[in-house]
């Protein structure tokens, strides 16, 4: 490892703990996740509907 690479991995290590230590965050996160069903776009049922395919057996 050439002297240049080991200053590249001391930065980002010390870059890494001065963001872990909170320092680059301007918004306080309650670290809770709320899960549940939301409609949205994404799934709505009115954009799900479609007219199924017959059959031809």
């Amino acid at each position: 490892m050439t002297q240049e690479q080991k200053h590249e991995v001391e930065a980002a290590i010390t870059l890494a703990l001065y963001e872990y230590q909170g320092y680059t965050m301007h918004v306080a996160e309650s670290g809770v996740l709320t899960l549940g069903k939301e409609e949205t776009e994404w799934n709505s049922k009115l954009r799900m509907q479609r007219q199924m395919p017959e059959h031809k057996f």
